[in-house]
């Protein structure tokens, strides 16, 4: 019998060791999105697709996970999940799995004295149970802010290039339109692939090039991107020239840059401060201890 519970523990911790990494692994991104994000429609949710929740889990999918959004209220992080192109559906299948993780991983554990003959206090497993479960269902959130952070300081500095590159084709006699479609065409990073793509759907839609820069920076809180669609927007209207309007939004984005950066190094260094005296501390103790042990004893 002792031999069946270690096995069944065993494999317990194996599947969840198994889910943690495939919640871990990113996700290969499938025809259908990648299709969807150049219609005009884009902006909408893929959960009204009747393909989103395919396979043997699509019904509790269907009926589980849009419920579980608007019961957490996951809408609230629609511009974090855009810039990381997900949809709030992804986010409550990674809550409501990290959460029952949390929850069953003690009481796993719990079996491992049981099979030496010791049994746990009841309250012990569902008391950490409940902690580690409440833990792990916001490590999402966290994990989903930072990760948009990271997308949009990349963004920010990929449309500072392209405010420089849009600049240069205006400069060269280039249409609006043609100068950011140029300028979009010669980065090769993810950020000027989603600049495209946004340019693109606008071109689909029948709508200039800048409302897609808009759309792009609505949804993504990327508030820059506004700006270049609105100096773009008074070019292709009014034919007004914007060389220089581009050059000094190019400069103080970079200077605005520049600032975030080193105050985050600064930041960085005064986090240091505190190991760095500690160790010190530790350094002083040992060649001190010595000394003082000997005039302790005499």
């Amino acid at each position: 019998m002792t031999v069946w519970v270690v096995l069944l523990v065993g494999a317990m911790v194996g599947a969840g060791l198994v889910v943690i990494a495939a919640g871990l692994a990113p996700a290969r991104p499938d025809l259908a999105a990648a299709v969807e994000r150049l219609l005009p429609s884009a902006g909408g949710s893929r959960a009204s697709d009747p393909t989103r929740f395919a396979g043997r889990w699509g019904a509790a999918g269907r009926t589980v996970l849009p419920q579980a959004v608007q019961t957490f209220g996951l809408r609230r992080y629609a511009a974090d999940l855009h810039m990381l192109a997900q949809q709030p559906e992804d986010l409550a299948a990674r809550k409501i799995g990290y959460g029952l993780i949390g929850l069953l991983f003690p009481a796993m554990l719990s079996a491992l004295p049981l099979a030496g003959g010791t049994q746990l206090p009841l309250a012990v497993p569902a008391v950490a149970g409940l902690a580690l479960g409440g833990v792990l269902f916001m490590l999402p959130d966290l994990n989903l802010r930072t990760e948009a952070a990271a997308a949009r300081a990349s963004m920010r500095a990929a449309t500072c290039v392209f405010l420089e590159l849009v600049a240069m084709e205006r400069i060269a006699d280039a249409g609006p339109t043609e100068a950011l479609d140029r300028a979009a065409a010669i980065g090769g990073s993810a950020e000027f692939a989603r600049i495209r793509d946004a340019l693109l759907r606008a071109e689909l839609a029948g709508e200039p090039s800048w409302t897609g820069l808009n759309h792009l920076a609505q949804t993504t809180g990327v508030t820059e991107l506004g700006d270049v669609a609105d100096i773009m927007r008074i070019a292709g209207q009014d034919g007004a020239a914007v060389y220089a309007t581009l050059r000094a939004r190019a400069s103080s984005l970079r200077t605005q840059l520049l600032t975030t950066a080193t105050a985050k190094a600064n930041a960085a260094s005064e986090h240091m401060v505190v190991p760095v005296s500690l160790l010190g501390l530790c350094f002083m103790a040992l060649l001190g201890y010595p000394a003082f042990v000997r005039i302790l004893l005499s």
